[in-house]
């Protein structure tokens, strides 16, 4: 069930320029995600899902199924690790360059009926693959 999100006001100007930058398409760095995540519940989780939500060309949903793909851990130890998610980012820009990540995007993008982005095409084969796993 969806955790209920509980604003820490502190820094809220510290953390509307952050978003700002993510919705205008510049990458923010480490210390900056830490910020909203200490904005936000401290949930990197929900974090990640306000930043997709500003810029989903950019940034990628993060969640437990998706930690679960990539780490392999059967728990969620670990997934409020900001340097994890970073990489995570890297590896969806990394693999949508590479030779035929075009087809296999249209085959998943065809079964929409709005744009998806590279993140979202890697986020739904990791979720499904997982969701598929534990079935």
């Amino acid at each position: 069930m969806p955790t209920m999100v509980n604003i820490n006001l502190e820094n809220k100007d510290k953390v509307l320029i952050i978003l700002s930058k993510a919705r205008n398409g510049i990458t923010i760095d480490f210390e900056e995600i830490k910020i909203v995540k200490e904005y936000i519940n401290n949930s990197l989780v929900g974090t990640s899902k306000l930043l997709h939500f500003l810029n989903p060309k950019t940034y990628a949903i993060w969640d437990s199924r998706i930690h679960r793909y990539i780490t392999g851990k059967q728990t969620s130890y670990g997934i409020d690790n900001i340097k994890t998610y970073i990489e995570y980012l890297s590896k969806i820009r990394c693999i949508s360059a590479m030779d035929g990540y075009t087809e296999l995007h249209q085959k998943i993008a065809m079964n929409f009926d709005y744009v998806i982005e590279p993140s979202r095409v890697m986020e739904i084969i990791m979720f499904q693959t997982d969701r598929q796993l534990k079935s």
